[in-house]
């Protein structure tokens, strides 16, 4: 096994010997290692996604037939989910988009820091510890964790590729990775190039955007191809888009804007100084969120369990209309859990709660056009959220292909990002 390893690893130092020289006579093949990290990702987007959806799908029938069992399985699941980060990558815990933007702003001389933050063992931890917080019943989310995994994927194949490409620097292989993880998680490569001149690049994108562009539509066509279905939710009913669509979008869009407050301001609430000072520490708080997730899904509302992705399916698909308990149960809850310090990413719990919104609007209000608000809240909470209000449309509208609600979906991102600013900038000024 240690000869089989030692070999494995002598071919893969090679290959940038190999290809050097080719390089050098076609320059069009320096796209190689950032395209065949591309399809790595978009074959470990597929993978990982069997196992959240499983994951989630274990929890759920546990809660069916003994749905008690939660208070014992999902304070075990969180201690372990922020256990294993704590022991093995610190650097794993939460969401995974700031810590690659932490990765972006880093020089090239501390490319130690950069190599500490994106490896193959965060990439590993990564992925621990998201699953068993979802099999803890947590409001979390997969889209955010892939973010990270791809980063880290692209910058360990841009490191052993750094010989071969030194004019390279970090960020084109980390912004590519973003792109290609965004693209592969939603199935949605436009989504992931705006994503990343939105929210990642806003500095450097102009000078690698051919890599950034190409290692989307690779990770998300791979993606696609291995999972068999091109959009993320299929194709919901819509009725016809009016002119008079346009308020409620506005509506929506200062709703979500609003929610987004407290969602934001809990975040940064120290909880653990409210607690015995026993249950202070990060496991001993993993716990007690365990129980909490618990609760909420037994007493509150049972749509509490999972990222959202099945919120949004009801509502869209099934006919389901949202109610108070599940709207707060999916606040309380996705903050809840990415409060315990365990990793995993709330863009999809942003797209839920998001949806949750806008069906409680129309059932309220009894409008017409109910799967309409509850694509125009998916976009505007997730717009309110991220802070990305055209990343935010571009998910929702490749996601359904309704290409119909296109302006209730952009007046609503941009109404919840202006209201959360407007907001957010007074309080500053007070």
């Amino acid at each position: 096994m240690q000869k089989l390893r030692q070999l494995i690893v002598d071919i893969w130092q090679r290959v940038p010997q190999i290809l050097s020289g080719h390089v050098s006579v076609k320059p069009h093949l320096q796209g190689v290692p950032y395209w065949s990290a591309s399809a790595l990702v978009g074959l470990m987007a597929v993978i990982y996604s069997g196992a959240f959806t499983s994951s989630i799908e274990l929890v759920r029938q546990l809660f069916q037939a003994h749905p008690y069992f939660l208070f014992i399985t999902s304070p075990i699941c969180f201690f372990f989910a922020t256990w294993v980060v704590e022991r093995f990558a610190p650097e794993a815990a939460g969401t995974g988009i700031p810590r690659v933007i932490q990765a972006l702003d880093l020089e090239l001389s501390q490319q130690d820091q950069v190599g500490r933050i994106l490896n193959l063992r965060v990439a590993l931890v990564v992925v621990v510890s998201s699953l068993l917080g979802v099999l803890g019943a947590g409001s979390l989310g997969r889209e955010g964790p892939m973010v990270h995994l791809a980063a880290c994927v692209f910058y360990v194949v841009g490191r052993s590729f750094r010989n071969l490409f030194p004019f390279i620097e970090h960020r084109s292989w980390i912004l590519a990775g973003g792109a290609a993880g965004v693209a592969a998680a939603f199935n949605a490569p436009l989504a992931g190039v705006v994503f990343v001149i939105e929210e990642l690049a806003q500095a450097h994108f102009h000078q690698f955007k051919t890599v950034v562009i190409s290692s989307a539509i690779i990770g998300g066509v791979i993606s696609q191809w291995l999972s068999g279905r091109y959009l993320y939710f299929g194709y919901p009913e819509v009725r016809g888009v009016t002119l008079s669509s346009l308020p409620w979008a506005v509506l929506v869009g200062v709703l979500c804007g609003i929610f987004a407050l407290p969602f934001h301001k809990m975040l940064r609430i120290d909880w653990k100084r409210h607690l015995p000072h026993y249950l202070r520490t990060r496991l001993a708080f993993s716990v007690v969120i365990g129980f909490c997730m618990a609760a909420l899904a037994i007493y509150v509302n049972p749509g509490t369990l999972g990222g959202g992705v099945s919120v949004i399916e009801d509502l869209l698909f099934q006919g389901h209309r949202a109610t108070w308990s599940l709207v707060i149960g999916r606040l309380v809850g996705t903050v809840a859990s990415h409060l315990s310090g365990c990793a995993g990413g709330f863009l999809a719990p942003a797209l839920g709660l998001g949806a949750a919104i806008g069906s409680l609007l129309a059932t309220i209000t009894e409008y017409s056009n109910h799967n309409l608000l509850v694509m125009v809240g998916m976009s505007a909470f997730l717009s309110a959220i991220v802070r990305a209000p055209f990343t935010a449309w571009v998910i929702v509208m490749e996601m359904t292909d309704r290409h119909q609600a296109i302006f209730p979906l952009m007046i609503a991102s941009l109404v919840s990002y202006g209201t959360v600013q407007t907001i957010l900038d007074r309080k500053s000024q007070n």
